[in-house]
């Protein structure tokens, strides 16, 4: 039995991802935003610690943490899940864009606080997308450091959303090379049928929907990863190991990406140290 930490797990692929993991008797706690949610799933895995907290910002990561942290003094497996895609440009209550906000500084940040509970050999489980590599409408995607916090002047709601999930590669792939005896990995869980794009116009998310995977089905090879027999390395689309673009593996870029996250969250302290 594996002590779990899943975060984003009130809806779609994440609830779909607890219910697998409570059947196979692991311990959880369960992070969600929304309230009404939270209390369904309480009701639904008695056996899980479901807690309530807005992850998009600094005092929701602290909240949720503090409150793992005060019932357990190790966990096993960290899965950051939560996902947002939105029609026009948001910001969370800091100012931050959002989809940078709950993609990246989430993850970032409760990896830190949480990473004196893991252990040697646990293990951090990233969802990311293919979308990194190219957004729906194709082209390039690039991180800037320098606007790390507010994306570009024009908000292209594709392109954030794969500039945010380079990021979050960047990310899982400079973690693993400070932290090489965890096992650090991200992973594409398939197009999904979720509400993740529900501001969207209901035919264009139809169109995409008609094609996906049911939450069941995305959330399989998440939790593969997260309790499977063998600890996972690097990047997986689906159940299978692939490189990622080109771009997630230039390490001075991830490197600056790093620094630039640093300064948005206070939450540095915690990682190791990599010479520069």
């Amino acid at each position: 039995m594996s002590v779990v930490v899943l975060v984003g797990a009130t809806s779609g692929l994440g609830r779909r991802a607890a219910e697998q993991l409570a059947a196979g008797g692991h311990r959880l706690f369960l992070v969600g935003r929304d309230p009404a949610r939270a209390t369904g799933l309480a009701k639904r895995l008695p056996q899980a610690t479901v807690i309530t907290a807005d992850m998009s910002v600094r005092a929701g990561v602290e909240q949720a943490t503090a409150a793992i942290t005060a019932e357990t003094e190790r966990i096993d497996v960290l899965v950051n899940n939560a996902g947002v895609m939105t029609p026009g440009r948001q910001v969370n209550a800091e100012g931050i864009e959002l989809n940078l906000a709950v993609h990246h500084l989430a993850p970032w940040s409760t990896t830190a606080l949480l990473l004196p509970l893991l252990p040697s050999g646990g293990r951090i489980v990233n969802v990311n997308s293919e979308g990194h590599r190219s957004p729906m409408r194709g082209g390039a995607v690039r991180v800037d450091p320098r606007r790390l916090a507010d994306g570009p002047a024009e908000f292209d709601p594709f392109l954030t959303y794969s500039r945010t999930k380079l990021a979050n590669l960047l990310f899982t792939y400079e973690l693993q090379r400070r932290r090489p005896d965890l096992s650090v990995v991200a992973v594409h869980p398939g197009v999904v049928r979720t509400d993740l794009g529900r501001q969207f116009p209901r035919l264009q998310v139809a169109a995409v929907q008609a094609f996906a995977l049911s939450a069941r089905r995305g959330a399989e090879p998440v939790v593969r990863l997260a309790v499977g027999p063998e600890a996972p390395t690097g990047y997986y689309d689906r159940f299978r190991s692939v490189r990622s673009s080109a771009f997630s593996y230039d390490e001075d870029l991830a490197r600056r990406v790093w620094a630039a996250t640093e300064e948005l969250r206070p939450h540095a302290a915690a990682f190791p140290h990599r010479e520069r």
